[in-house]
């Protein structure tokens, strides 16, 4: 394709022929390379400046002012630390140094955004002493200012104080408070051969206010035990020494279940029963109880425990997993179980005690649609709730489930035990 220009005498003519445009073209072209020439200049002179316009220097050899104006809150098994910072532009974080009294040392650090750092991991009241040292983004440090902290009484002392330990049917029952809910580890230990060779139980972890709990599948034998509280510093407390005897428990015979279908009780899906719960198909087998899907209302399901009122100490309900997901789709999340002796067809709501308020915690607390490995070992395991020691005996359960995962009604059970007193 030709291209035209007008020339000087107002003549059309082909550029490339043309004196004038191979004359124009030259002079933009000397332009251009003095252009170029140019910002190549000002960035060889850019890149050699060893310090940027917010003053921040390269290998900056210059250790950064001191911390000041130091406070101490001193809390419960920890210190917050409140200061004025130097007024360094090249400072890049404070850093606190110090050593627990199970001789771990410590180090944490709080970037230049906040004037406040916090020392944890205290297990007595004693005064420690807390390095606070100032950083630069070549990281040389600063002298260190020392402050001594007290902390309060750490929250593993707290819940060892209150520490409550008691028979109870088929093991031993775990009381105590955790007044600033602190993630504490309550470890049991148990001499099964009276021999002083301690053999380690399930610890309990928790971080709730009021610590109720229990460790089953005890034989109704006295023996010795032993519990202490932890923490993630790996701080102790002093050791309980108990001797108890489990109360006997025994897990209810299936064979006397029976369905007790009321009128107001949510009808079935997939041509599946209540019966379904207790025919011990584990492992995801198909079919399991599994209630209408469409229901409004909160899902009810009834049947009769056995011919005689017997008393209850904990049930495990294992439910559907739906692919590789246990907390999802009808697997109940909130429910409650009521108790009757005198139930009737028409599901009389008057004849019926509620007995147990029962939530099903994610332990990972990842999102729906999400699980690990901690969520599928509990899935897998059943969720166990305790009923109270002062539940009366009772002939017929009821469970009406007020969500599932997914936030409807409907409930899918693979399994169902149930244990009781002798």
């Amino acid at each position: 394709m030709k291209t035209w220009c007008k020339t000087r005498d107002g003549r059309r003519r082909i550029q490339s022929q043309h004196p004038e445009f191979r004359s124009c073209k030259h002079t933009n072209m000397k332009k251009y390379t003095v252009i170029i020439a140019s910002f190549l200049a000002l960035t060889g002179v850019w890149s050699c400046t060893k310090e940027d316009p917010n003053g921040i220097k390269e290998n900056n050899g210059t250790a950064p002012g001191l911390v000041s104006n130091v406070i101490v809150k001193n809390e419960n098994g920890a210190a917050l630390l409140t200061y004025t910072l130097p007024a360094d532009p090249d400072l890049l974080y404070i850093k606190a140094l110090y050593t627990l009294a199970n001789g771990t040392k410590r180090e944490v650090k709080a970037s230049t955004y906040t004037n406040q750092l916090r020392v944890e991991g205290f297990s007595d009241t004693l005064k420690h002493t807390v390095q606070l040292v100032a950083v630069n983004k070549s990281e040389v440090a600063s002298a260190a200012v020392n402050v001594e902290v007290s902390p309060l009484v750490s929250p593993i002392q707290l819940v060892y104080r209150n520490l409550q330990v008691a028979s109870t049917a088929g093991g031993i029952r775990i009381k105590s408070l955790n007044k600033y809910r602190g993630n504490v580890v309550i470890v049991p230990l148990m001499d099964s051969l009276s021999n002083g060779d301690w053999v380690s139980l399930d610890n309990i972890y928790t971080s709730d206010s009021i610590i109720a709990t229990s460790i089953r599948g005890l034989t109704p034998v006295q023996k010795k035990f032993a519990f202490f509280v932890r923490d993630r510093w790996l701080n102790t407390t002093d050791t309980l020494i108990a001797n108890i005897t489990p109360a006997k428990e025994v897990l209810l015979n299936r064979a006397n279940f029976s369905s007790f279908v009321c009128d107001n009780d949510t009808k079935m899906s997939f041509n599946t029963t209540v019966e379904m719960m207790w025919q011990g198909l584990l492992n995801n087998e198909w079919p399991c109880t599994y209630t209408d899907e469409s229901s409004g209302v909160p899902t009810t399901i009834t049947w009769s425990i056995g011919p005689q009122p017997v008393k209850l100490t904990r049930f495990n309900l294992l439910t559907r997993r739906e692919g590789s997901l246990y907390y999802s789709k009808g697997s109940p999340r909130r429910f409650e179980v009521y108790g009757s002796n005198n139930a009737t067809r028409d599901g009389d709501w008057s004849k019926w005690t509620k007995i147990l308020t029962c939530e099903v915690i994610k332990p990972s607390g990842l999102p729906l649609g999400q699980e690990n490995g901690a969520d599928a070992a509990a899935g897998s395991a059943g969720f166990t709730f305790d009923f109270n020691e002062d539940t009366p005996p009772y002939r017929y359960l009821r469970i009406k489930c007020l969500q599932n995962w997914i936030g409807s009604y409907f409930i899918e059970i693979q399994n169902m035990n149930i244990w009781a007193t002798e």
